[in-house]
Parts: C-alpha cells; structure tokens; sequence
C-alpha cells in the first residue's frame, strides 16, 4: 500500500512541477525561467525539483517527450500508413485536442524544435513513397525536397496552433498534401502555361 501511495505523489509532485512551468512558458522562453521560480508556482521546494530533474529544460523535455509519444502512438496505430492526410489529421487532432499544451509548445515563447519533431514522424513514410514513385532520383535530393516540405509544414502548423486552431486538423493537412504534392499553383488556381 505504501509503495502505491508513494508511486501517487511522486505522480503528483512531477505534475505540479510541469503544470508550474507550462504556465511559465506562456510569459518568457525556458532560458529564462529558474528553479526557483518553477518551484513557487508549484508550492514545492526546490529539493523536490532536483529529486526528479536536473534542470527547469530536462523538465520540457520530459512534457514534450511525453506529449510526442502520446501523438506518435496515435498516429501509427493506422493500417494504413502511406495515408498522408490521416497521419497529418491524426497528428493535429491530438494537438487540438490538448489545445493549452500544443499552445505552449508552439507558442511565442517555444522554440519551434517540438512541431518540427513532429513534422518529421511522416519522413521515413514519405521518402519511401517518393523513391517508390521516382526511382531515378537521388536519395539526396529526396532528403532536401523533405527538408523543404518539412519546414514549411512546420510553419503552417505552428501558425495554426498559435492562431487558436481554427480550421478543422483534416482541413490543415490536405491544405499541407496538396502544397508538398504540388507546391501552389493548384491553390492559387493558375496553371502554367505551355
């Protein structure tokens, strides 16, 4: 009975401590918060951090550790996972849904490493779709068309989250489907002319 009583304050002590600094985030970047400062938000001592975490940044990265898995095991759990389009609004429906969380994560203050964490779970997917349909193209230039796609879909996620998260998660990745597939011209409705 100890052993489980013990095991729920550790649970509970640890999310103090990562509710405190999510809080913190939406004031000022992680290079600026202290211990301290984590500790009087959560009423603990500073001792109590320290039995769990080394720094206020081995804090975020246990939430964003945490929070990745959480949308990594929804997104594979699919039969399907050459679906782009379900494995982008599956990714964005888990953000949605934890909407305060993805908000500090990707917002003002973050460093932008979580979405594009999260933008590369579909990289090994794609590059073996794209040297599946263009076996005559370098894997390299594969890497950098990825890279290029990536980042852009990063900005357009963190845009989303930062914005409220408006538009429904699929609505956003066919948005991103279409941009990666075909760049702009399908959006802009113009047609190059021959």
């Amino acid at each position: 009975m100890s052993n489980t009583k013990d095991n729920r304050r550790v649970q509970y002590t640890k999310s103090e401590l990562k509710r405190s600094l999510l809080t913190l985030l939406r004031s000022k970047p992680i290079s600026r918060i202290t211990v301290k400062e984590i500790c009087e938000t959560a009423d603990l001592n500073r001792g109590t951090f320290y039995a769990y975490y080394s720094s206020p940044e081995m804090l975020l990265a246990e939430i964003e550790d945490e929070f990745y898995l959480d949308i990594l095991n929804s997104v594979t759990a699919f039969r399907r996972p050459d679906d782009v389009v379900t494995i982008f609004t599956q990714a964005l429906t888990a953000l949605k849904e934890r909407q305060e969380l993805s908000e500090v994560l990707a917002g003002k203050y973050a460093d932008g490493a979580f979405i594009e964490r999260l933008v590369d779970v579909a990289r090994v997917m794609c590059m073996r779709i794209w040297v599946r349909l263009s076996p005559g193209v370098p894997t390299a230039t594969l890497e950098m068309m990825y890279d290029f796609c990536s980042w852009g879909c990063a900005q357009v996620i963190e845009k989303w989250v930062q914005d409220g998260m408006q538009e429904e998660p699929e609505e956003i990745a066919k948005f991103l489907r279409t941009i990666c597939d075909y760049g702009i011209v399908p959006i802009l409705g113009t047609e190059k002319k021959k």
